[in-house]
């Protein structure tokens, strides 16, 4: 089927926009993830490394807690027919205990429940630490929809029916055998974001971030793209049901064309948060190490930051979100007598991960950020002396 599409659609770019394919659901790369049993409790295989971890994990505990059930309820009924009391026959005393016995069935089951638990944490780090070559995708979950916010600052325009009654389900473009890290918030109320070809679900909080990491598979030889559905797996309201979209995984080239399409001369998370400092955080707020009304943005980001009291909090995405919202509640050292003003009406989620954007390049543990060029952090730098020529500053 793939190659027919192909045939039919040469360029790459128009295929993917195009609304009238249907999900992708029987890719010849996908046949050795998954056998029979996978499909039968799982309709299909993983369609990643910790995808198929966790259906191994799944079907280990599953076939352990078979093989002693069968075993337990076995010994259960053979011994209460051999031992049951019959008439005349004096009933035999019973051990007051048996410690080798005891020794057995506690040892065995607890070792058992520790290997499991090993290969869960196993899983669950692969899901939570990214790799540092991972490309950040900031996700945001809202009252019934999703936005993915791309590392360059692109949004998906694509939508499609994907043979659905409903018109208008968005496509997130994403390369194939590429590290991924989501970071993920709420608008208003719990969401859960869940890829069921991925086997995970990760919950985003208002007020707060959470993370999920995963690798894209590798397509087939000929196979344009590969679709997975996004459904929203916590209630969340009247329209919850419809709170879905589709990770489509394509070509490293076609994705780098996709981005391109998208962006359309869009400002970058970098220059919208560079461009909200001067405009709300500049006067209290210096971005060179010098001293100011508030904590320098310099080497902010990523560092232990002492509080008032003694204790000391890691500079990360949730502090930073935290101290422009409520700034009250975590105050650093030295700077107890200052009143900061609280954002939470003034600037949204959007413009807070904007912020953060901009704090990384500030840093020397922000790490790179794809999509902004050494050309591009040139002009932003020439913008700011011009600004700075204009106001006098």
């Amino acid at each position: 089927m793939m190659q027919e599409v192909a045939a039919a659609a040469p360029d790459p770019l128009a295929a993917i926009k195009n609304p009238d394919l249907a999900l992708v659901q029987d890719s010849p790369s996908a046949e050795h993830l998954g056998g029979l049993v996978e499909k039968i409790f799982f309709r299909t295989g993983g369609q990643t490394s910790a995808a198929v971890h966790t259906d191994g994990l799944f079907l280990l505990i599953l076939w352990f807690s078979v093989f002693f059930f069968i075993l337990l309820m076995g010994l259960m009924v053979y011994w209460v027919i051999k031992y049951r009391r019959r008439p005349g026959v004096p009933a035999e005393p019973s051990a007051s205990h048996n410690g080798p016995l005891e020794i057995l069935w506690t040892v065995v089951p607890s070792s058992a429940m520790i290997l499991m638990f090993v290969f869960g944490f196993e899983g669950y780090m692969q899901r939570v630490v990214a790799p540092a070559d991972a490309i950040q995708l900031d996700v945001t979950g809202f009252k019934w929809d999703w936005k993915i916010r791309y590392p360059g600052g692109e949004q998906t325009t694509y939508r499609t029916s994907l043979g659905t009654k409903v018109d208008g389900v968005k496509i997130f473009v994403i390369p194939e055998d590429t590290p991924i890290k989501l970071v993920m918030t709420s608008n208003d109320v719990i969401h859960s974001f869940w890829v069921p070809d991925f086997r995970t679900k990760m919950d985003l909080y208002p007020n707060r971030y959470s993370t999920y990491t995963f690798r894209t598979e590798k397509l087939a030889p000929g196979e344009l793209y590969r679709d997975h559905w996004i459904f929203c797996a916590e209630y969340c309201g009247d329209s919850h049901s419809e709170m879905y979209g589709v990770f489509r995984v394509v070509p490293r080239s076609v994705y780098d064309d996709v981005l391109a399409d998208w962006n359309a001369g869009s400002m970058t998370p970098v220059q919208m948060g560079e461009m909200l400092f001067r405009s709300n955080c500049i006067s209290c707020h210096s971005t060179d190490g010098s001293p100011n009304l508030g904590p320098t943005w310099k080497n902010l980001y990523g560092y232990e930051r002492p509080l008032s009291g003694g204790k000391t909090v890691l500079a990360d995405e949730n502090y930073i979100l935290e101290s422009i919202w409520f700034p009250t509640k975590q105050i650093s050292a030295g700077y107890e007598g200052q009143a900061m003003t609280n954002f939470s009406g003034i600037l949204d989620q959007d413009q807070i991960t904007a912020i953060i954007a901009y704090m990384k390049t500030l840093s020397d543990k922000g790490g790179p950020l794809e999509g902004d060029s050494p050309d591009a952090q040139g002009d932003a730098g020439t913008n700011e002396e011009t600004t700075q020529d204009s106001t006098g500053g």
